[in-house]
């Protein structure tokens, strides 16, 4: 026979339900059938997928090679299909991708028109196994765009291949460097790095770009594939590093006298991903706490590679600008500070804007002058970007008068002021006339079809906001409209219920404060709803209804206990009027404990209600991950407890006869929110976790059910509101009572609570509030800590700061639960200490001090006329609503 002309090397492991696709796709390739085989390595498949290859063995019209070898991670097995492959061309094709009908016959085609190429490069499109679409969404696709050409690396450093997938290399050439995967780099970059060393043997870096040629990869809709689970996988912060991007910057250096731009892009361009990655609310990352000094020393040997005009000119990935500052800037032990400060939000209520610049290492002389004058910011900290549990870069953020001219001199140079962040600098392209044009020649279609989509983006944007909002702006300005709804502040918890803070700051400015304009609104038929118009509430809107929207479109605050862009930026409004005008006061659903940065600091907070001191801290303080500052964040106590504390000193401590289980939710346990909802489903998954498992030990457990008994306390089972739709689902046993949030009067239960039994929730800052014992019960700490719930280890230690034992195993936790049950309702000393070192004044003023916060945020400041030295400072006029001058 004669030789074929392409080779397909993949190597199959536990690939069973996605090889008939694989296979489907090779079958129907519009070339001869003569000119494809197929070298499947099955990789100690634990499946039948080796069965199904032996079949496709039997059947193909292609050459199909079987192989089978016990498991040793895909590189391996790429290099036994290597031995056995005989084509003109070989490529790695994954087992669980697929190929399009002409992927082959256009490559042929190609390669026949060039016969000098030695690498060529499919296109890849990504298919959604979870709705079965494709898109050209991978951010290498601008590369394809103008067609099938050729591709100077040296000329167009933008255009790479980082995978050997897409890739299709001269075997001949493979075998006479002796090219091999690289077993030790795993889970993921073996097939970037011997890509990356072939390119490397050429004598000039050219590639064949197949627009035409498309490599279809499937994004599995279960998470499991080998590239989805790395992060997950220890050697990704390690051995990748170590033997995939360091060395081949060393092979670099020593070939060429340094690292050409092309390799400094594909190594950013895999870097983006973990930092990508690692700012996740739900993140997959999961590093062992002993690897992240390696981890942070490798990146550092391999960011001094990076020139800082190279990143800066990275095109493939779009770049925040504060990734392009961490991989241009950071871990090279110099101190660096950014050329421009940002405008980042202007507060036209209290006349102040906040400025922000970034720094390395110390921080740079700071003045700030006002029309001429040095002043001090009226409030100031300094933030850090902390990725993989180290600050990789500060940022410091000032708030300044917005009224006069405002100038910044670091390190006693004057910086010039943008609004918002400038993405990175376009730096990087080819300076001379001749190369400029010639790049533009061969990717003018990219350009101008990016610039058209985004131009036809804006113009429907501004059509949609013409044709929808004009007539809502127009009602909402009407007088019967402005006379009702002028300047309202708008209370909710949640979109479908109540009972939390947002009901009780409300109750507060109905009774106390009716010259404010405050509406309450939650959905229409929820319980919520019903209570409330049973109640007598005339200020109730529905959610999401016409009087809503202008209720929306009138007020001044929203003031909710939830934070989720449902409420705070609910798409309703947004597509009437685009950015919303109301400015959002975050009255917390709990007290943070845990590092929530990542997940609000997405949010425009105007106001930041927080209830301890060591949680203003958390969020304030210099060096913390938070934005905020003192200006929105402030110490008022939750509006719920000042109810709360009257609902407790109303039962005697002989009346204490409820043991309340409150386990918090788990992010992995629930599916996503949609678009404009606060309704969680619970995944399948709940019913055989160990969520279920251990938390059903501690219901079920006789040695608890018989010291409640003694005592004559009653056991109920409260889970968080995103797992109260499985409660009727539950076999509870008979002695636990089932208890909803829904219809019940959540805190008379924590009132007549005599122990607490909880995970992580902020539950037991209620209890501890009213002086009850609380018990912690941790089986999957790393878990909640590690990046898979919302919120990462915080300032906040249960073992040195919690009001109760910690437990993690289920016995444990019976043991600590039947001797705080024995103890009484009362917490022991210790403990005790600690409740009173947390809430040290509970005074039954907290709404008071919020509605003062709110007034506060709501006027403007002034710069005194006083001088303090020499420079005049801005001032607040007043008292702030923590008590203390401004």
């Amino acid at each position: 026979m004669s030789r074929p002309r392409f080779s397909i090397v993949t190597a199959v492991h536990d690939v069973e339900a996605y090889l008939p696709d694989f296979i489907d796709s090779i079958e129907g390739q519009r070339l001869d059938a003569d000119q494809i085989e197929v070298v499947a390595v099955d990789d100690g498949s634990t499946d039948a997928s080796r069965a199904l290859l032996d079949d496709w063995a039997r059947t193909s019209r292609h050459v199909v090679k079987v192989l089978t070898k016990p498991r040793g991670g895909q590189a391996s097995a790429r290099n036994l299909g290597l031995e056995h492959a005989t084509g003109e061309w070989v490529t790695f094709t994954d087992p669980d991708d697929m190929l399009d009908r002409d992927f082959f016959r256009v490559a042929a085609r190609f390669a026949s028109r060039q016969p000098g190429i030695k690498l060529m490069s499919g296109r890849t499109v990504i298919l959604n196994e979870r709705t079965g679409r494709t898109s050209e969404s991978h951010p290498r696709r601008r590369q394809y765009v103008v067609g099938n050409r050729t591709a100077d690396l040296d000329r167009e450093p933008n255009v790479f291949l980082s995978s050997s997938a897409g890739g299709l290399f001269k075997l001949d050439r493979i075998r006479g460097d002796e090219l091999k995967f690289d077993t030790r780099i795993r889970p993921n970059f073996e097939d970037g790095h011997f890509a990356v060393r072939y390119i490397m043997n050429l004598s000039k870096a050219r590639i064949g770009i197949l627009g035409g040629a498309r490599y279809i990869y499937r994004k599995r809709a279960a998470n499991n594939s080998t590239l989805q689970q790395s992060m997950g996988v220890t050697s990704r912060y390690t051995d990748v590093l170590e033997f995939g991007y360091l060395d081949v910057l060393h092979r670099a250096v020593a070939r060429y006298g340094k690292v050409p731009p092309w390799l400094q892009h594909i190594i950013i361009y895999e870097l983006s991903w973990y930092l990508s990655e690692d700012e996740k609310v739900r993140s997959t990352v999961r590093m062992p706490q002993d690897v992240v000094p390696i981890f942070h020393a490798l990146l550092g040997d391999v960011l001094s590679y990076l020139e800082p005009a190279v990143v800066h000119g990275h095109t493939v990935r779009r770049l925040k600008p504060v990734w392009a500052d961490i991989l241009a800037h950071s871990a090279r032990g110099r101190a660096w500070h950014s050329r421009v400060a940002a405008r980042t939000k202007v507060d036209p209520e209290t006349r102040l804007q906040r400025i922000a610049y970034r720094y390395v290492g110390e921080p740079p002389s700071e003045e700030f002058t006002l029309d001429g004058a040095t002043i001090e910011p009226a409030y100031a900290k300094t933030s850090s970007h902390t990725y993989y549990r180290r600050p990789l870069i500060s940022e410091r953020v000032a708030w300044l008068p917005l009224d006069g001219s405002v100038r910044l001199r670091l390190g006693g140079k004057g910086v010039t002021i943008v609004d918002g962040w400038p993405p990175p600098a376009r730096a990087g392209r080819p300076r001379s006339l001749l190369a400029r044009v010639w790049l533009y020649a061969r990717l003018r279609r990219t350009y101008v079809l990016d610039a058209i989509r985004r131009r036809q983006r804006k113009v429907v944007a501004r059509l949609r906001s013409a044709v929808i909002g004009t007539p809502w702006r127009v009602l909402a300005q009407l007088s019967p409209t402005r006379s009702t709804f002028a300047d309202a502040w708008v209370l909710m918890d949640r979109i479908h219920d109540a009972d939390d803070n947002a009901e009780r700051l409300f109750e507060y400015l109905t009774a106390e404060r009716p010259d404010i304009n405050a509406w309450f609104v939650v959905e229409a038929g929820t319980p919520a709803w019903e209570r409330l118009r049973a109640a007598g509430v005339t200020r109730l809107v529905a959610h999401g209804s016409f009087r809503w929207k202008l209720l929306m479109l009138n007020c001044s605050w929203l003031l909710s206990s939830h934070a989720d862009l449902a409420i705070a930026r609910p798409p309703q409004i947004t597509r009437i009027v685009g950015t919303p005008t109301w400015r959002f006061g975050f009255l917390q659903h709990g007290v943070i404990k845990d590092d929530l940065s990542l997940w609000l600091n997405q949010r425009d907070i105007d106001l930041f209600v927080v209830s301890t001191e060591a949680e203003l801290e958390s969020i304030v303080a210099d060096g913390t991950n938070y934005v905020y500052t003192r200006k929105e964040t402030r110490n008022t106590g939750l509006p719920r407890f000042d109810r709360l504390l009257a609902k407790g000193r109303e039962v005697r401590p002989q009346d204490r006869d409820l043991v309340i289980v409150a386990p918090t939710w788990r992010n992995w346990l629930a599916r996503p929110l949609d678009r404009g909802s606060q309704r969680r489903e619970v995944d399948e998954l709940f019913w055989t976790s160990d969520y279920v498992r251990n938390w059903e030990a501690v219901l079920r457990s006789p040695r608890i059910a018989e010291a409640a008994e003694r005592r004559g306390w009653r056991l109920g089972f409260m889970p968080h509101p995103n797992l109260q739709p499985v409660l009727g689902a539950m076999a509870l046993p008979p002695n636990v009572e089932p208890l909803t949030f829904a219809g019940n009067d959540v805190q008379g239960l924590y009132a007549r609570c005599a122990l607490l039994v909880t995970d992580y929730s902020s539950v037991a800052f209620n209890t501890a509030y009213l002086d009850r014992p609380v018990v912690y019960f941790q089986f999957d700490l790393d878990r909640m800590m590690g990046g898979e719930h919302v919120g990462r280890q915080g300032y906040y230690d249960y073992e040195r700061d919690g009001f109760g034992p910690v437990a993690t195993e289920v016995e444990a936790a019976v043991d600590a639960i039947v001797e705080a049950i024995d103890h009484g309702s009362s917490p022991t000393p210790m403990y005790q200490r600690r409740i009173d070192e947390t809430f040290p004044d509970r005074d039954g003023q907290a709404c008071r001090r919020v509605v003062a916060a709110v007034e506060e945020l709501s006027r403007p400041y002034r710069v005194s006329s006083l001088w303090v030295g020499s420079p005049p400072v801005a001032r607040r006029e007043g008292v702030m609503s923590s008590g203390r001058t401004g």
